[in-house]
């Protein structure tokens, strides 16, 4: 009886299990193609995404140079008076220590530190891979570029490469671009800001400053009289697969949405970046125990600073925190 169930145990049972085992292989290898085959669908969607948002963005700048009404002999608009609404004066060669002379803390640099900051801007200005200040790193190709004369449309690749690259109004690249009834160094912090933010948490590429300064005009985000309205963030972030949405000014809800892998675009009012009465924007893309990180659009070596929630505070009208949608 005991050979008897031995033999049933070797001719029944293991054939049974063998087959159990073939089969779970089988069903194991279908899951793992399964799987593959929907990465592999997920990012052909991305880049699908990606490589239509960049034909959008080249469709808008051709319908805008087709429908432009500006002189044959230039292609360069008015540049605004610093009485006009719209101007911004806080843009290039700017004083720190006139913008910081109001603070209850001393955070202006000294002599040395302005020399030394000067002295690294010239070297970023020909340096593609940046520069670092004391843990800021400073990603731009202003002045790199050899731009003959003409607009140039498009970023470096290590401006597309960097997490986030400062781009600067005042780049000769575009900044006589025409943005509304001034240019791109008058006016165009907002688009410029934006440009930031798509580069830096996308791989869109044709989302350089005058691209979406284009974008934004024909979309109605730029005001006349007025400047950029908030809603290039609000309601544009999702046509370049970003989410955004308006957050408190509080320190901590700030770093949160840093935390968690987004970019922060704040519109300020007068004080220490800007001196206009039509206010500025800036990008704020990390921070340490030293203060917020800042991309300036309008200044270099405000973008090479840190800057303490406590300094920053009083001069903040808007935030808005902007991340990957997909």
């Amino acid at each position: 009886m005991k050979n008897k169930t031995k033999y049933i145990l070797i001719f029944l049972v293991l054939p049974v299990t063998l087959v159990l085992v073939f089969f779970l292989s089988i069903l194991a290898e279908d899951y793992k193609n399964y799987k593959n085959k929907a990465e592999k669908t997920e990012e052909a969607t991305t880049e699908s995404a990606e490589d239509r948002i960049n034909a959008m963005l080249l469709e808008e700048y051709q319908k805008s140079q087709s429908t432009r009404e500006y002189a044959v002999e230039t292609t360069e608009a008015p540049e605004l008076r610093p009485d006009d609404e719209e101007y911004d004066d806080m843009i290039d060669e700017t004083d720190a220590e006139d913008v910081t002379a109001d603070l209850e803390d001393d955070d202006s640099l000294s002599a040395e530190d302005e020399a030394i900051i000067t002295a690294a801007e010239q070297e970023a200005r020909l340096n593609n891979s940046g520069v670092n200040y004391g843990g800021i790193n400073i990603v731009s190709s202003m002045n790199q570029v050899a731009t003959n004369g003409q607009f140039v449309l498009n970023l470096t690749d290590e401006e597309l490469n960097a997490p986030h690259p400062l781009l600067l109004q005042y780049d000769p690249r575009w900044a006589g671009y025409p943005y509304g009834t001034g240019t791109m160094k008058s006016s165009a912090c907002g688009p410029t800001c934006f440009s930031m933010v798509v580069t830096g948490l996308t791989n869109i590429s044709n989302a350089s400053p005058p691209m979406i300064a284009t974008y934004s005009m024909n979309h109605n985000y730029y005001v006349r009289g007025v400047g950029t309205s908030h809603q290039l963030f609000l309601t544009g972030a999702a046509e370049f697969g970003l989410y955004c949405q308006e957050i408190s000014n509080n320190e901590m809800e700030m770093k949160a949405h840093i935390d968690n892998g987004e970019m922060l675009v704040l519109s300020v009012h007068y004080g220490n970046f800007t001196h206009s009465g039509a206010g500025h924007f800036i990008v704020i893309y990390g921070y340490n125990a030293n203060g917020f990180m800042v991309n300036d659009p309008g200044s270099y070596e405000r973008s090479t600073k840190y800057w303490p929630y406590k300094v920053i505070s009083g001069d903040i009208n808007k935030i808005y925190a902007l991340g990957r949608a997909y």
